[in-house]
């Protein structure tokens, strides 16, 4: 069994995991998002500000195959999320496809990985995302649009990408039970999604309030510290002790 902390250019890191929830299920939960942290509890952002700017693709990759190799060697359950940076999801080296080789190595199954990218990283050159996206879909994967805002530029990214998920950017969430602005563009963003087959998540939820009107709006599926905060691989596992 591989460890769960790895070395890259004298950086230590490891991932942990943050459930995505399908608030309608019993079961477990929908997928987990991997993220990356530093030893002694160093965050993602200062994580990745350590790396060097020529590292970055390579450092990414690095991190999904670990989060890939992690989730495998203790049999997590469900999908796992991955994040991948729009430079390297264009890497011939780096991109989805290495982490694509690293799970069928490690036997975890193309069709249980979502890769996420931002909204705002896609929408300078729609087209050229759409035919590596479609791409990567011949291969099983799930793509996902993170952050989707509910501008013109969300939209153009909504009809010109058509990813599998987006997730609704937390800032749209926010006070969201106190504002019917907020809730009119959640419910039109859900039914156009629905429309298509696009699964929506809705991430940042804080509060039950947040949970509650989102429900009550029609999202299944969310994510944020009200359900479970980032933790290691243990917490998440049969047997495992956090």
């Amino acid at each position: 069994m591989k460890t769960e902390w790895r070395e890259f250019a004298g950086i230590v890191f490891t991932m942990v995991f943050q459930p995505i929830v399908d608030v309608t299920s019993a079961g477990g939960p929908y997928a987990y998002e991997a993220l990356v942290r530093g030893a002694g509890g160093m965050s993602a952002s200062a994580v990745l500000g350590s790396i060097q700017d020529h590292d970055h693709d390579a450092f990414d990759a690095a991190c999904r195959t670990a989060a890939v190799e992690i989730a495998a060697a203790h049999h997590l359950d469900g999908r796992l999320s991955l994040n991948i940076s729009p430079s390297a999801l264009c890497n011939p080296r780096y991109g989805i496809y290495s982490t694509i080789r690293a799970a069928r190595q490690a036997g975890f199954a193309a069709d249980r990985l979502i890769f996420e990218v931002t909204e705002h990283d896609t929408r300078h050159n729609l087209p050229m995302f759409k035919r590596y996206f479609d791409a990567y879909r011949k291969r099983g994967v799930t793509i996902g649009i993170d952050d989707f805002g509910a501008g013109y530029a969300g939209l153009n990214t909504l009809i010109l990408v058509r990813p599998d998920i987006i997730k609704l950017d937390a800032g749209l969430i926010r006070g969201i039970e106190d504002d019917s602005l907020r809730q009119a563009l959640v419910r039109g963003t859900l039914e156009a999604c629905r429309r298509v087959d696009i699964s929506v998540i809705a991430e940042g939820i804080e509060t039950v309030a947040e949970k509650e009107i989102l429900q009550a709006l029609g999202i299944e599926l969310m994510q944020g510290y009200f359900f479970a905060r980032p933790a290691p691989i243990a917490a998440w596992v049969e047997g495992g002790s956090a």
